[in-house]
């Protein structure tokens, strides 16, 4: 049906599995089977949808114009976020305990299911060169068209006109001390051969 929908089940199954994964935690008694079961559930939900959705979505909504240098932005951004959860993980479960910091992930991803429900729009069946018009049309914001068109007319090479060349004096060149040339002997055809 697409990539919302995608998106959409991948953050309620995060969610659910990150609660379970919390529940192991919590009594005397830890399940390890309950964390394994529920860090497996988290990794097949986050496979069909977040994994490659962070990579698809930023890759389809920015403009053709400045799409190289957003993505650069958004991996940017991605790799220092991964960064900071990784780092800051194990002081931050310490500190709320693990049960906590599994609760509050879980929560987190109920946060981001609700924004991608509210804005998320679906791009199944839509070329990429269209996604500015879609996203125009969407939110009534004309602005990006307008600096697109903008950009178009100032590389359109029909309203280019080309400098004059500027003719620069020919140089001479200093002139070198070159042996004259001989020219071939008679018999320079058999040169090498046994003849």
């Amino acid at each position: 049906k697409g990539r919302r929908p995608l998106i959409l089940v991948s953050l309620l199954g995060c969610a659910v599995s990150l609660f379970i994964v919390s529940m192991s935690f919590i009594g005397g008694a830890s399940s390890e089977a309950m964390a394994i079961f529920g860090l497996a559930l988290y990794l097949a939900f986050f496979s069909i949808g977040m994994g490659p959705g962070a990579w698809l979505i930023p890759s389809e909504v920015f403009s053709t114009m400045i799409r190289a240098k957003a993505m650069s932005v958004a991996t940017f951004m991605n790799r220092v976020t991964a960064t900071i959860m990784s780092s800051t993980f194990l002081s931050v479960a310490q500190a709320m305990s693990w049960s906590g910091f599994f609760i509050m992930m879980s929560i987190v991803c109920l946060i981001i299911l609700a924004w991608m429900y509210v804005y998320l729009p679906e791009t199944k069946g839509r070329p990429l060169e269209d996604m500015s018009q879609y996203f125009a049309e969407i939110t009534g914001d004309r602005s990006i068209l307008e600096a697109e068109e903008t950009l178009y007319r100032r590389d359109d090479p029909s309203e280019f006109r080309a400098p004059e060349p500027v003719v620069q004096p020919e140089r001479q060149q200093p002139k070198r001390n070159v042996a004259p040339e001989r020219p071939p002997p008679e018999d320079a055809h058999v040169m090498g051969t046994m003849a």
